[in-house]
Parts: structure tokens; C-alpha cells; sequence
């Protein structure tokens, strides 16, 4: 008998749960139904909006935390807390609007009746609850980065640290040590060695930095994980750096993090899927992906209420989306969440035209005609780097956030071509806000050195440079940026120097494919903001120099 069950625990698969059987149970998080949370709204838009009196007065978790006990359902809390005690659960972390506990396979197979992969929540308790958070039912399949081109207009060199400083105009000057900044993986996605990323800062010519903080799992080593923690490294030399490993999806990590006494101040993430099939991601019971990417944004306001940069990229499998590589013309777009998120600075990726530039390139990296020498980009496209940058608009906001409204409306009014009206929003949050180069991006794996692509690299190169300001701001006795996008556009309307305009091409085709008609399947750049390359890419000096005037 003793034998049956535990061949029966070894062979059930719980939504291909992340599980040490050694450790004998696994995490659950039960998202708890919420009451209206437009206090948290509205007290985030307060304290990011440049012109308020109260910009930059972030809040404490103490604070955070206070917000919540104000707004959490009491009464639903205190019907699940008790029934997880009736049931013997007693390593139960109560966060009010949130509730996490452990249990072991057959438990949660019992409690919930999970079959095919699919949970039940007890009459009881599913007035109560928005729905739980168990390890992935579906493991996204991460885009090949190893691309190459045949196309001679686009240079294959390295993008390092001497080429940023070109293109982007970077100060080549060392960070405040007090930033920090980090990289979440999703889906137990292996990991990074300090050997690889210590290899990246001394080629770039920059000191060793190993990561400061580990939390999850580091085993083995995967491209993804090198990339985002050595190309965020390249950027926020010698700032404090994380690595943020876990099996679950977006809503578990979001209430870790929220919980966390202390969290990095820049956070980049490299994922995303349709927000149309969040749920196809993660089982979210009798909810929906709209319930869902709701609740996940709530904890991210959480997050930016700390003064949190969370980054996100948006995405490489351009306007039609990850799930539409057979360019179904019932959903020729589709928006890539948490990319497509107004509580994200969300990145899109460029690459660089080939051009005669005559530098004086001094690192082991860029030294002998290894790297980038170009200073005009283009967004990234199929037909030159065999993938293509991701942007759109939400489809599950009711309204452009007021902070990018007068450039939405501009560009909805102006755009050269448009998707079908009733296949996008309109009047939904536009996305990316800015671009960086995502091609050609040197990443060392096991000790070999490789040019990796896609916004997996755009996005942590932006988390670095958010560290850059933040250092700037910090060193002339000044907050964080925190929830950065409000402060994005107002910078793009008044200064005109702060950005590298980037007015053509699109995002129309997949990564795999390009669509038979691809007027129909996507969007077209403008001169002005545009949700191909967003704002375009950073001039860093001119904007630190324009927060000098702005905060004087």
C-alpha cells in the first residue's frame, strides 16, 4: 500500500508542478476577491505624475501594506483562512489580500479535485476567491535568439558596452552603489553562472559585480537567464544585482515580491504571452484571462507604489502576438502581456544600419572591429533579423492612461495604416514606450561567447539604463524614478533632444512567418511616438541634463 501511494505521488502530475518530494509539499497562492482598488490608482498617480507636489514620496511596505488592510475583503479572508485550518493546514502566509500555503500532491489533488491539469474551487469558498495559483499547466516556449542575418545593411557585430555608449550617449561613469536592479525568471528557467557574467563586465572593460541576491532556483544554464542578467549588468556596472528565479507565472511572483521587506528598485522581465490566453498559461478556474491580467496589475501598482521600476519587453513575434503564427484573421493581433501592462515601462528592440563610423574602441569585447559601429536603428523585422519586435494596444484597459493620451490620439489619428478597427483598442494603453537595440547582443554561455536577439535583450538593457537615472538622481539628493512612465512621456513632449527618433518601419509580420497581407497585421511608425519603437531610443545624457532643469 505504502509503495502504491508513492508511486501514485511520483506519477501524478499537478500542473507539471515545479515539486521536491524530499521537501514534501508545494506552494499555493489563493487570490482573494477584491473590493474596489482605486485608492491604489489614484495614489500612484499622484506620487509618479512630475508635476505633483508628491512626486517621489514612495511608499514603505509598512505603508503598502497599510493600503491593503484599508481595502482586503475581511470576510473572505477569514472563511478561507478557517477552512485551510480546518483542514490542517498550518504553514499558511496571510497577506490579507492574498493568501499562500503549502500542501502536499494528494492534498491539493483531493481539496480541489484537480483533473487534467484543471482545479475545482469548493462551493464554499468560490464566492471568495478569484482563483489560485498553482505551479504552470503550459510551459511557454521560449523564441530561438541565435538568429542570423544575410541582409548587408545590418550590422552583426557585437552591441557592448562602448557601442551603448555611442548610440545612447551613456555617461561611462560608475553607478551610485546604492541602485539596484534585477532579473525575474519565470518557470524554473535554469539559471546563470557568476564565471559567464563576470567574463561579460571584463571584456566590457567594466569590474566584477556578481549578483548580490539569489532567490528561487540557480541550477544549470540556460540562454535566457545569461542574457538578461549580463546585458542588464552591461548597463548598471557595479549596482547592486538580482536574480529572481521561480516555477510559477505572474501573479504568484508578483505577491512574493510584494511581500519581499526588500526589493530591487528596477525590475526587468523578458516574458509574456497573449493576454487573451493568460489562462492557458496559468489554470485560472471559473476566471478569466481579463480577471487575471486584473489581478496581476493590481500587484504591480503595489510594486510602483514602492518606487519600483518594473520593465517589461514587448514582445518578438511583432503586432500578431505568440499565439498567432498562423496569422488567424479573426485575431490578427494580439497583445503580449505583461508587455502590453500600464503599470510597465515596456520595451521594444531596434537593430543598427551598418554604417562607416570611425571609433576608437578600446575593450577586449569591441577592440579589432568586433562591435556595432553603426548610429542609426531601425525596428527589427523579419526581413532583417528573422523576427520582429512586438507592440499594439490593450485590449483590457477602458481608456488610454492620461500620461501617453495626447500621443495615442495622435498617432491613431495620423497612422498610415491601421489593423481592422474591431480586431484592436483604440483607446486602450499603447505599447512599447521606448526601444533599444535587441540584435546581435554578446551573451557568454558555458564560456563561449554568442550574439543573441530579441526584446529578452531591449528589456534589461532598459533596466540598466532606469539604474543609470536612478544613480543620477540619488547622487543630487533626489527619489528614484519609480513608476517611470508618467515621467517617459513628459519628457518625450518637452525635450526634444532627450530621444533618437525612429519615424519608419513596422511590426507586421511574426516571428516565424510573415502574413500573406501585412497591411492588415500591424502597425506602421510616424514621426512621433508610435507603437512600433514607442518614444524611439534614449539620448542618456540629455535626459539626465533635462532632470536637472525639471527638478531644479
Amino acid at each position: 500500500m505504502k509503495s502504491a501511494l508513492i508511486n501514485i505521488l511520483l506519477t501524478v502530475n499537478l500542473q507539471n508542478s515545479y515539486c521536491n518530494l524530499e521537501i514534501g509539499n508545494i506552494p499555493v497562492y489563493i487570490a482573494l476577491k477584491q473590493p474596489n482598488t482605486q485608492l491604489f490608482n489614484d495614489k500612484l498617480n499622484d506620487i509618479s505624475n512630475p508635476l505633483s507636489k508628491n512626486y517621489g514620496k514612495w511608499l514603505s511596505l509598512e505603508k503598502v501594506n497599510d493600503m491593503v488592510q484599508e481595502k482586503y475583503n475581511k470576510k473572505a479572508n477569514k472563511i478561507v483562512t478557517d477552512w485551510l485550518s480546518q483542514n490542517h493546514f498550518k504553514n499558511v502566509e496571510n497577506y490579507g489580500d492574498s493568501i499562500k500555503f503549502r500542501g502536499f500532491h494528494f492534498e491539493l489533488m483531493k481539496l480541489f479535485n484537480i483533473t487534467n491539469n484543471k482545479y475545482q474551487v469548493p462551493d464554499m469558498l468560490r464566492e471568495h476567491i478569484d482563483f489560485l495559483e498553482l505551479s504552470p499547466n503550459k510551459y511557454i516556449k521560449r523564441p530561438k535568439h541565435n538568429y542570423k542575418t544575410s541582409d548587408s545593411t545590418v550590422d552583426d557585430r557585437y552591441f557592448g558596452r562602448e557601442s551603448m555608449i555611442h548610440l545612447y550617449n551613456l555617461p561611462n561613469s560608475s553607478l551610485n552603489q546604492e541602485v539596484s536592479v534585477g532579473s525575474i525568471e519565470y518557470q524554473s528557467n535554469n539559471g546563470f553562472t557568476n564565471n559567464d557574467l563576470n567574463s561579460q563586465q571584463s571584456s566590457n572593460g567594466q569590474s566584477i559585480n556578481n549578483i548580490t541576491l539569489i532567490r528561487g532556483v540557480n541550477i544549470g544554464i540556460d540562454t535566457e537567464s545569461e542574457l538578461d542578467v549580463q546585458v542588464m549588468s552591461q548597463v548598471a556596472d557595479e549596482s547592486e544585482l538580482w536574480y529572481w528565479q521561480s516555477p510559477y507565472w505572474l501573479y504568484s511572483v508578483a505577491v512574493d515580491i510584494n511581500n519581499a521587506v526588500k526589493i530591487p528598485d528596477v525590475i526587468s522581465m523578458s516574458w509574456g504571452w497573449n493576454e487573451k490566453d493568460q489562462c492557458s498559461i496559468t489554470d485560472c478556474g471559473t476566471s478569466s484571462s481579463y480577471d487575471y491580467i486584473t489581478r496581476v496589475n493590481y500587484e504591480y501598482m503595489k510594486i510602483l507604489l514602492r518606487g519600483t521600476t518594473i520593465v517589461a519587453s514587448s514582445g518578438d513575434a511583432g503586432a500578431p502576438g505568440r499565439t498567432a503564427e498562423e496569422c488567424n484573421i479573426n485575431h490578427p493581433v494580439n497583445a503580449i502581456f505583461p508587455g502590453s501592462s500600464e503599470f510597465v515601462l515596456s520595451v521594444g528592440a531596434t537593430f543598427v544600419e551598418m554604417e562607416t563610423v570611425n571609433k576608437s574602441y578600446v575593450t577586449d569585447l569591441c577592440k579589432n572591429d568586433s562591435c556595432v559601429e553603426g548610429s542609426i536603428e531601425h525596428v527589427t523585422n523579419y526581413a532583417n533579423t528573422s523576427w520582429t519586435s512586438g507592440g499594439g494596444f490593450n485590449n483590457y484597459t477602458n481608456s488610454t492612461p492620461y500620461w501617453q493620451k495626447t500621443e495615442v490620439d495622435y498617432y491613431v489619428k495620423n497612422a498610415p495604416s491601421l489593423p481592422n478597427a474591431s480586431t484592436f483598442n483604440a483607446n486602450g494603453r499603447a505599447y512599447p514606450d521606448i526601444s533599444l537595440v535587441g540584435h546581435s547582443c554578446p551573451t557568454y554561455l558555458d564560456g563561449s561567447l554568442q550574439g543573441v536577439d530579441g526584446t529578452s535583450c531591449s528589456s534589461p538593457l532598459m533596466a540598466g539604463v532606469v539604474a543609470v537615472i536612478n544613480s543620477h538622481q540619488i547622487k543630487n539628493n533626489r527619489q528614484k524614478v519609480g513608476y517611470f512612465n508618467p515621467l517617459l512621456y513628459h519628457i518625450f513632449r518637452n525635450c526634444d533632444n532627450c530621444f533618437n527618433k525612429i519615424n519608419s518601419g513596422n511590426n507586421w509580420c511574426s516571428e516565424s512567418m510573415c502574413c500573406d497581407n501585412p497591411t492588415q497585421y500591424g502597425y506602421q511608425g510616424i514621426n512621433g511616438y508610435d507603437p512600433v519603437t514607442g518614444t524611439g531610443s534614449p539620448n542618456i545624457k540629455n535626459i539626465l541634463t533635462f532632470l536637472d532643469t525639471l527638478f531644479t
